[in-house]
């Protein structure tokens, strides 16, 4: 090729800055995916709700900084950096002060359930012994508001907070009360507690381990688990068998039977602890399961962890039916209305035999 054919002289390096343009903003594209998948990944280790693991006592001294509490958290194990947990306060839109006081908190929490459990206040004191009575509250599994209510100095106080719809809307299901939303535990406090206050920490406490058992459930679908907890909580009396208590509501339900439940009238009733009558079925409540199928509005009282686990994960089993033993505590399981039959003879039989027993027996 002749010197007048060649191409210009600068094409050449024209085409190599392009390319060097091009890789230049490829690399930069990339930088900034990673840079975002980085970014994200830190928010949901921030953020996401974990499963709570082994138990930290620690105590947060008065008038610590979010920076200084981070790196109590970490020097105890409970989060990788005090970084995360600053991050967690500044992402955090609710909004609360780190309370002083002693904790004990559950390792695989994320940063942000941590902040909230501080926000919420001390849950436990490292040492109980010498407690004042009226510095600590205790309600069992297994509860509603008024029986709860009944143990406090001022019922009536407890039952308004219960009932407040600016408690309630916390929750985002159309309820008219916490019931079934107050978690079963004993409380401690710095001072004697108002009821409200305790309403307000029994709901939190609640909010917390269940965002822990089923972090994505929908308010829907946690009024429903909760519903279903409940009657588990009021049907079984030991852990063993809340599963086969829950895989009877979930299949009967399932097959569009009713609940026939004596624990769901005497809620409608109020008649707790007390013999039910034939008339008492034919009460007209939403909560009565001898006549209206499937699941009551709402829970019937506050179940504990191992209810909510049952009513999630109910056992594998094909029962219909099921009767208490003359024990008291354990239950005869059935598939079919016959079997079921004679398991409530064979109670009568065995209650028949105790009350025998008893009146024979000398005085």
């Amino acid at each position: 090729m002749s010197a007048q054919e060649a191409g210009p002289p600068g094409r050449p390096r024209l085409r190599l800055f392009l390319l060097l343009v091009y890789w230049a903003a490829a690399l930069g594209a990339i930088a900034c995916v990673a840079a975002a998948f980085a970014a994200w990944l830190v928010y949901e280790h921030v953020t996401a709700p974990g499963v709570s693991g082994r138990e930290v006592a620690l105590t947060i001294p008065g008038g610590v900084t979010g920076q200084e509490a981070g790196r109590i958290l970490t020097d105890a194990g409970l989060v990788e950096h005090e970084l995360f947990f600053r991050l967690a306060i500044r992402l955090d839109k609710q909004g609360g002060t780190i309370k002083h006081g002693d904790y004990v908190l559950s390792m695989g929490l994320s940063p942000t359930q941590l902040l909230r459990a501080l926000y919420a206040g001390p849950n436990r004191p490292l040492d109980s012994t010498g407690v004042p009575d009226d510095l600590r509250v205790t309600m069992p599994e297994g509860l509603s508001i008024p029986q709860m209510a009944s143990r406090m100095a001022s019922p009536g106080a407890f039952n308004v907070a219960a009932r407040d719809p600016a408690l309630v809307s916390r929750l985002g299901i159309a309820a008219e009360s916490l019931e079934g939303f107050l978690m079963p535990n004993t409380y401690f406090f710095a001072a004697k507690p108002a009821e409200r206050e305790v309403v307000e920490r029994m709901l939190e406490q609640f909010q917390r381990e269940f965002e822990a058992l089923a972090p994505n459930e929908s308010p829907g679908d946690m009024l429903r688990i909760v519903t279903i907890a409940s009657l588990i909580e009021e049907e079984a009396r030991i852990d063993g068998e809340r599963p086969l208590v829950s895989a009877v509501i979930h299949n009967r339900i399932e097959m569009g039977m009713r609940l026939d439940m004596d624990s769901t009238l005497q809620f409608a009733l109020g008649k707790y602890g007390q013999r039910l009558l034939d008339a008492d079925k034919e009460v007209d409540s939403p909560y009565n399961t001898y006549r209206v199928a499937g699941l009551p509005p709402g829970p019937i009282c506050s179940p504990g962890n191992e209810s909510l686990r049952a009513a999630m994960h109910p056992a594998d089993v094909d029962f219909l039916y099921f009767v208490s033993n003359a024990d008291g505590k354990t239950h005869t399981f059935s598939n079919t209305l016959s079997e079921h039959n004679a398991a409530v003879a064979k109670f009568r039989r065995e209650m028949r035999k105790q009350r025998s027993q008893q009146d024979s027996a000398p005085r």
